[in-house]
């Protein structure tokens, strides 16, 4: 997997970094990390850095990442940065309840992170 995946033991928060364009193919090498990474971890919030993803492949990609952060009960994402069509179509996906989470979109991580915190 080329992006970046991390659990910060500090902050108690899953951490996933783009770094170039969401493929498909990318939601199954993501969900095989996660599986190890979240095991009894006490809660399941995600800051997710899109600010170098130049576009999410596809439909699918969209409603199998969906699936994805719904089989992991992922609560809170905080969305670090991205481009104006990525922020218009996760803006979508929560406003429509398309995903079963809260998030919003911050400019920088430890903005996101704080609010992610604050809603323990």
């Amino acid at each position: 997997m080329e992006h970046n995946l991390w659990y910060d033991e500090k902050t108690q928060i899953i951490h996933l970094q783009f770094t170039r364009d969401y493929l498909t193919s990318d939601v199954e090498a993501i969900r095989k990390v996660m599986n190890e990474m979240v095991a009894g971890k006490p809660y399941r919030q995600m800051v997710i850095q899109i600010s170098k993803t130049a576009k999410v492949e596809n439909r699918e990609t969209r409603e199998k990442s969906n699936q994805l952060l719904k089989d992991f009960d992922i609560s809170h994402v905080a969305f670090i940065g991205g481009s104006a069509a990525n922020r218009m179509i996760a803006k979508v996906m929560l406003k429509t309840g398309a995903l079963k989470i809260q998030g919003d979109f911050f400019k920088t991580i430890d903005q996101g992170v704080e609010w992610i915190m604050s809603k323990r």
